[in-house]
């Protein structure tokens, strides 16, 4: 019987979902929060096998709350929690490790199954997170960054001149803007490119340059044009790191 596998990414202000068979990634994209129960409920009366595991990684308990209370009891389908049901365990000298958002934690367990190290992951979401990760698979400790729609959405809002409600930019339209929305697009997409490939180098003036760049979440493919020093971009890697976590949680209880 081919496991099936929903792995869901909850973050601030987007989730993620990964719908797995037999280990076969079959879909993917980002979802509403109100809309997950119904999705999972979706995946489960798919194909010929009836049960389902949702897997979720969450750093918003009260959405965690609502898709459990709405997929409760349910035959055929099981829920786990990252972190509570399927403990995240890694190496580390992070002082404060229960406090480490789960998101960190994933992804920082993904790289080092997946990838050589050392390797610095750099998560591009409501914050930017650059977690460091040594050659020993140790991890070290990272950076939180206001992330790009966020920076993007406050110069909006604060700035009384600035035009309001403009959709986070996806290209520029030319290096130097020639009215507000120009401007703000350009520095918003060269600033960020700026800053990611100028914190790469002083990660591997400090730590060596054989450091491999791993680049995921919702802004990585918009940043790529804008930087020259990432190495990997991979907008599924959290949740193939969730996909990874419950299979070796499986290995270990079997």
């Amino acid at each position: 019987m081919m496991k099936r596998i929903l792995a869901i990414d909850i973050g601030n202000t987007a989730a993620t979902v990964g719908f797995y068979e037999g280990g076969r990634l079959l879909d993917f994209g980002s979802i509403y929060y109100n809309d997950i129960p119904k999705y999972a409920i979706k995946c489960l009366k798919s194909g010929k096998n009836s049960h389902l595991d949702v897997v979720i990684s969450s750093v918003f308990p009260k959405i965690t709350c609502f898709i459990e209370c709405k997929l409760q009891n349910k035959n055929g389908l099981s829920v786990w929690v990252l972190g509570r049901d399927i403990p995240v365990k890694i190496r580390h000298n992070y002082n404060d490790f229960n406090g480490l958002g789960c998101d960190r934690k994933v992804n920082v367990y993904g790289a080092m199954q997946m990838y050589r190290l050392p390797i610095l992951v750099i998560d591009y979401g409501t914050a930017i997170t650059f977690d460091y990760i040594d050659s020993k698979g140790v991890f070290q400790g990272g950076m939180i960054i206001p992330g790009p729609e966020t920076a993007y959405r406050a110069l909006s809002q604060r700035a009384a001149l600035l035009p309001k409600g403009i959709a986070m930019p996806k290209k520029q339209k030319s290096f130097l803007g020639r009215n507000a929305r120009e401007c703000m697009e350009s520095g918003i997409l060269e600033g960020y490119g700026a800053m990611t490939d100028e914190l790469i180098q002083r990660f591997r003036k400090r730590y060596g340059k054989n450091l491999r760049v791993l680049a995921t979440g919702g802004f990585a493919e918009v940043i790529r044009p804008y930087t020259k020093h990432i190495d990997t971009i991979d907008p599924k890697h959290s949740i193939k790191s969730i996909l990874a976590l419950f299979r070796e949680h499986l290995k270990k209880s079997s």
